[in-house]
């Protein structure tokens, strides 16, 4: 694993412009989201060991994330469960009908897609097989998980620059590819999800947040995949949260509703049969709690038959989403043979346990419990205090976990300087390639860089 200088395509821009989503932010050269913007592009190179371990990690985790809900929704005593929700703030009114989400069999809650991301380190000098690659579990993004359109667009940089640089300076190994197989995977399961929840005949409406570009991007990336590899003929529409205005006040287009049976509607106040949405459960539940709409949303996600509305990702995926989740991982698998060398140690904030109180007066990461972006993190060392800290912006009312610090690997070319963390994307169960980002904060934040990679032999120090 080592960073790799690469070269700046002459059309690098054009080419974005071309042929990717989040085309305003990757061709950006200001905002720095695509390495080609740096001073000095890097890329990441990976060998064969290495790229074996990721997929290895990412399969077990997903594993370990089946086990842990099972456990999390398991009453071992009276109350165990709901007890285990509040201390993720997650609202009292809503916990029957997540439990309910996570037991359903007929039809299935079914999801689509989960992103771990990764801290990774290695110390040894020589080839690597792959055995000797730290990987630590940083956090599990499973309801909302982003990426994806900067996931395929490395994919097509890697095309791109092959035919530009064949051989020369800076050209890529000759027996170099790519952990990624994004594309492929989303597709076979929107094959899956279609089947079991008739897209043909009932349409896909894809709800984002429209102000965020992302949000959009990230729809319009699947939209195409949903077309061109499983049916062009399957309707799709992209609603919006809130209604849009013009600038003398008009109402352009009306925002997802609730009808009077708890039925999400549409601009044309029709139900949608099929919703994914981009949107956070938590943010939904607040926004149904200002409208006074809690009640008749949750008699919805009552029913045993959601083949009326179904609802993409499911409403479990709140809990495997919650910070608070990798506290209850640590201490259910720490001690797993397979899971347990994938996770860092992790408490609540208000754990007063021994082991918790040693992690707390030691250098640590802490995190809201509800949280994105690295909003509200720190880097915490109490004998100096916050060594560095992210804005909480509202976040951190619910509580935080202490997480051990764990140092993301360092990109240095001159002056310029990146840590960066891998996210790492399971499909069905299955590993379905890595995406990286960088950032000059040891904190990883929304105005990162997407650094592409490349897997290639054993890695030549």
């Amino acid at each position: 694993m080592r960073p790799i200088e690469i070269k700046r395509r002459r059309n690098w821009q054009q080419h974005i412009r071309e042929n990717a989503y989040q085309v305003e932010a990757l061709s950006n050269k200001e905002i720095r989201y695509w390495t080609e913007a740096l001073d000095r592009p890097y890329a990441i190179q990976f060998s064969e060991g290495e790229a074996e371990a990721l997929a290895n990690a990412t399969e077990a985790l997903w594993e370990m994330s089946c086990e842990f809900l099972d456990r999390f929704f398991t009453d071992e005593s009276d109350g165990a469960v709901t007890t285990r929700l509040k201390t993720l703030g997650i609202p009292a009114e809503y916990h029957g009908v997540i439990a309910q989400s996570w037991d359903r069999e007929d039809p299935e809650d079914l999801e689509l897609a989960t992103r771990f991301d990764f801290a990774i380190r290695n110390d040894a000098l020589g080839d690597l097989s792959g055995s000797e690659l730290a990987i630590k579990l940083i956090e599990v993004n499973g309801e909302t998980p982003l990426l994806g359109a900067e996931t395929v667009y490395q994919w097509n940089w890697f095309c791109n620059y092959r035919s530009q640089f064949a051989s020369g300076d800076k050209a890529l190994p000759s027996d170099a590819y790519q952990f990624n197989e994004y594309w492929e995977k989303i597709a076979n399961r929107f094959r899956v999800l279609a089947s079991e929840y008739d897209f043909k005949g009932r349409g896909v409406s894809f709800l984002v947040d429209e102000n965020l570009e992302e949000d959009s991007e990230m729809a319009m990336q699947l939209i195409q995949i949903l077309h061109d590899e499983v049916d062009d003929q399957i309707y799709t529409q992209i609603v919006t949260l809130r209604d849009n205005y013009d600038d003398d006040g008009e109402l352009i287009n009306r925002g997802i509703g609730l009808d009077s049976e708890g039925y999400l509607v549409d601009a044309q106040n029709d139900r949608m049969p099929i919703l994914w949405k981009i949107y956070d459960w938590q943010n939904i539940q607040a926004d149904m709690a200002n409208d006074g709409s809690t009640a008749a949303l949750v008699a919805r996600l009552e029913k045993d038959d959601i083949s009326d509305q179904v609802i993409i990702e499911p409403l479990w995926k709140q809990v495997l989403s919650n910070k608070g989740a990798m506290a209850y991982m640590w201490q259910w698998f720490g001690n797993h043979p397979t899971y347990g060398k994938y996770l860092l140690p992790t408490y609540f904030d208000n754990d007063i346990s021994t082991d918790a109180t040693k992690l707390a007066v030691g250098i640590h990461i802490r995190k809201p419990i509800i949280g994105h972006e690295g909003v509200g993190v720190a880097i915490s060392d109490p004998t100096v205090g916050d060594i560095e800290a992210k804005p909480a912006q509202g976040y951190g009312e619910e509580g935080y976990i202490l997480q051990e610090f764990f140092e993301l690997p360092v990109a240095k070319f001159g002056k310029q300087r990146q840590h960066y963390m891998v996210g790492a994307w399971s499909v069905d169960g299955e590993a379905a390639g890595i995406v990286l980002r960088g950032d000059g904060s040891r904190i990883t934040g929304r105005y990162c860089t997407i650094i592409p990679h490349i897997v290639a032999g054993a890695v030549q120090i």
